[in-house]
């Protein structure tokens, strides 16, 4: 009977050594940001639409924590704060999910989401890796729309007289909107900084400052997309980095991709507790 209590010990012991040479993998939570003038993904918007209900459900049904902000540039608040001041919301999502128990930080989300996404990741240190979901409402794709160009020498104008603050109406485009071109109320400095290529909201200007695995999630009827596996080449290297493709429009890009998601970030989770 000694013998076996003994044996037994020695096992235990073994199993714990074996164990200890390996980190539990971390507690991912996961901060996912809604486009241009939307509403939190996973809530019903105008008529009733949900956006990215089916992803926010099949990463909590996979066990990860979520927060949805509504992020200053939402159809409530859209522009109320320069592109910067915008990642306060950001900030405090994270803090939410660190005191509800994560360990590890992915920031992502769609559209003008993505592109935020993209560019916290690219301002900001200690996250685990970013999910950017069709990233678009980049400055770069507006050089070629003379109202907004107009609007923003107008913008800058007024901000180096030193009136950059006075609110007034100007013009946006969301090509996933029918008809794209509509009117937001802002701050001319508010207005430069989500449209000036010089400002974060150029993704190809923060590409090159992402050093965390990233998933790139692009649809095939997203006219957004195009040359998108170009800029995800742009990225530096990493091995868990990935960039695809499904079959969706702009919109439908965060349910399309969703299992893809999941497993990526399973992958990443799986990566740091090894």
């Amino acid at each position: 009977m000694l013998v076996i209590v003994r044996i037994f010990l020695m096992c235990a012991m073994l199993a714990l050594s074996g164990t200890a040479a390996f980190a539990a993998p971390p507690q991912i939570g996961i901060v996912l940001m809604h486009g241009t003038a939307g509403v939190p993904l996973g809530t019903a918007g105008k008529g009733g639409r949900v956006t990215g209900g089916g992803l926010v459900a099949s990463l909590r049904k996979a066990g990860y924590r979520v927060e949805t902000p509504e992020m200053c540039w939402s159809e409530r608040r859209i522009y109320d704060r320069p592109y910067s001041d915008c990642f306060g919301d950001v900030d405090a999502a994270i803090a939410r999910l660190r005191a509800a128990g994560a360990t590890a930080i992915v920031v992502g989300g769609l559209s003008m989401g993505g592109n935020a996404a993209i560019a916290y990741a690219a301002t900001h240190t200690g996250l685990l890796g970013v999910i950017a979901c069709a990233p678009a409402h980049d400055a770069l794709s507006y050089v070629s729309k003379p109202a907004i160009i107009a609007a923003l020498a107008q913008a800058k104008s007024q901000v180096a007289a030193g009136s950059g603050d006075r609110v007034q109406t100007f013009p946006d485009f969301d090509g996933s909107k029918r008809p794209p071109e509509f009117s937001v109320r802002a701050s001319p400095a508010a207005y430069v900084s989500f449209f000036d290529i010089a400002g974060l909201g150029n993704i190809e200007g923060n590409l090159g400052n992402i050093s965390v695995p990233i998933i790139w999630v692009a649809g095939t009827q997203d006219a957004t997309q195009i040359g998108s596996e170009a800029e995800f080449a742009r990225i530096p290297d990493n091995p868990l980095s990935k960039y695809v493709r499904v079959n969706a429009q702009h919109l439908e890009t965060p349910d399309a991709g969703a299992s893809a998601i999941v497993e990526w970030l399973n992958a990443l989770g799986a990566g740091q507790g090894s």
